[in-house]
Protein backbone atom coordinates (compact mmCIF):
# COMPACT_ATOMS: atom_id res chain seq x y z
CA UNK A 1 0.00 0.00 0.00
CA UNK A 2 1.65 3.50 -1.24
CA UNK A 3 1.75 6.23 1.71
CA UNK A 4 -1.07 9.34 1.13
CA UNK A 5 0.52 12.32 0.44
CA UNK A 6 -0.58 15.09 2.23
CA UNK A 7 -0.94 18.49 0.88
CA UNK A 8 1.16 20.94 3.23
CA UNK A 9 0.32 24.74 2.94
CA UNK A 10 1.41 27.58 4.64
CA UNK A 11 -1.02 29.66 6.80
CA UNK A 12 -2.22 32.72 4.58
CA UNK A 13 -1.48 36.32 6.04
CA UNK A 14 -5.03 37.75 6.35
CA UNK A 15 -5.45 41.12 6.22
CA UNK A 16 -6.20 42.58 9.38
CA UNK A 17 -9.89 44.42 9.45
CA UNK A 18 -10.59 47.04 11.52
CA UNK A 19 -13.81 47.92 13.13
CA UNK A 20 -15.35 50.56 12.20
CA UNK A 21 -17.84 52.69 14.58
CA UNK A 22 -20.93 53.90 12.68
CA UNK A 23 -23.23 54.51 15.97
CA UNK A 24 -23.87 58.30 14.28
CA UNK A 25 -27.69 58.46 13.24
CA UNK A 26 -26.48 60.31 9.70
CA UNK A 27 -25.38 56.67 8.98
CA UNK A 28 -28.24 55.46 8.44
CA UNK A 29 -31.02 56.32 5.52
CA UNK A 30 -33.40 54.89 3.12
CA UNK A 31 -32.07 51.64 1.62
CA UNK A 32 -29.86 51.64 -1.58
CA UNK A 33 -27.68 49.17 -3.13
CA UNK A 34 -24.23 48.47 -1.39
CA UNK A 35 -21.68 49.98 -3.82
CA UNK A 36 -19.45 46.88 -3.34
CA UNK A 37 -21.69 43.99 -3.42
CA UNK A 38 -25.05 45.71 -4.42
CA UNK A 39 -27.69 43.97 -1.98
CA UNK A 40 -29.57 46.58 -0.23
CA UNK A 41 -28.61 48.60 2.57
CA UNK A 42 -30.19 51.74 5.06
CA UNK A 43 -26.38 52.47 5.90
CA UNK A 44 -23.78 55.49 4.11
CA UNK A 45 -20.21 55.98 4.53
CA UNK A 46 -19.04 59.55 5.59
CA UNK A 47 -19.30 59.98 1.93
CA UNK A 48 -22.87 59.15 2.19
CA UNK A 49 -22.01 56.17 -0.26
CA UNK A 50 -24.48 53.56 0.37
CA UNK A 51 -22.37 50.68 1.43
CA UNK A 52 -22.68 48.24 4.28
CA UNK A 53 -20.37 48.35 7.46
CA UNK A 54 -18.58 45.23 6.64
CA UNK A 55 -18.09 45.51 3.02
CA UNK A 56 -16.64 48.91 3.74
CA UNK A 57 -14.11 46.90 6.80
CA UNK A 58 -13.07 44.07 4.05
CA UNK A 59 -12.83 47.30 1.46
CA UNK A 60 -10.56 48.85 4.12
CA UNK A 61 -8.43 45.29 4.98
CA UNK A 62 -7.94 44.59 0.97
CA UNK A 63 -6.66 48.03 0.45
CA UNK A 64 -4.14 48.97 2.90
CA UNK A 65 -2.81 52.46 2.58
CA UNK A 66 -6.07 53.74 0.82
CA UNK A 67 -8.38 55.56 3.23
CA UNK A 68 -12.14 55.65 1.93
CA UNK A 69 -14.23 54.31 5.05
CA UNK A 70 -13.34 55.79 7.79
CA UNK A 71 -14.88 55.46 11.88
CA UNK A 72 -16.55 57.88 13.26
CA UNK A 73 -14.58 60.00 16.05
CA UNK A 74 -14.71 58.66 19.22
CA UNK A 75 -16.95 60.21 21.63
CA UNK A 76 -15.16 62.32 24.59
CA UNK A 77 -16.38 60.74 28.56
CA UNK A 78 -18.59 63.04 30.47
CA UNK A 79 -17.33 64.34 33.62
CA UNK A 80 -19.87 63.39 35.82
CA UNK A 81 -21.09 60.08 35.06
CA UNK A 82 -22.65 59.36 38.41
CA UNK A 83 -25.82 58.78 38.23
CA UNK A 84 -27.04 57.89 41.87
Amino acid sequence: MTPRRTKTTEPTERPQVVLLDWRDSRHFKWEAPCMLCRKPTPLRSHADEPVHKTCAESWNAAHPGEVRFVSDPTPKRRTNDDHA
